[in-house]
């Protein structure tokens, strides 16, 4: 157990999602995104994001085709470079706190009847 991921995942090379089944939201690619380091997925893994594929990240499920795109994020720094810088943009366009707060309030206030 760590009190904290977020060093961790910081000092990595990439984070890895090799999904097959399952739900929910996908945090940790934006956590990992926010935190400037790049992800190889799953479609099934980056489900429900607003990401484009080889530009935000690498998106592989063949076993395969995900080692190669690990691989190609390991051995080309200019690409490691450009999926991280886009990644981190779309998280603080598309993600960020200031940006979703005023959604998700009026998510709120809907649900519970309250207009504005």
């Amino acid at each position: 157990m760590v009190e904290d991921v977020r060093p961790y995942i910081a000092r990595g090379w990439l984070s890895i999602v090799p999904l097959q089944t399952g739900g929910g939201t996908r945090l940790k690619i934006l956590e990992s995104m926010a935190l400037r380091t790049p992800v190889v997925s799953t479609t099934k893994g980056a489900e429900g994001l607003d990401v484009q594929p080889g530009e935000h990240l690498l998106v592989a499920d063949d076993p395969q085709e995900f080692t190669a795109a690990v691989l190609r994020i390991l051995h080309a720094p200019v690409l490691r470079q450009q999926l991280v810088e886009k990644s981190f943009d779309l998280v603080q366009e598309r993600y960020n706190w200031k940006t979703t707060k005023p959604k998700y309030l009026e998510l709120v206030e809907q649900a519970a009847g309250i207009s504005s």
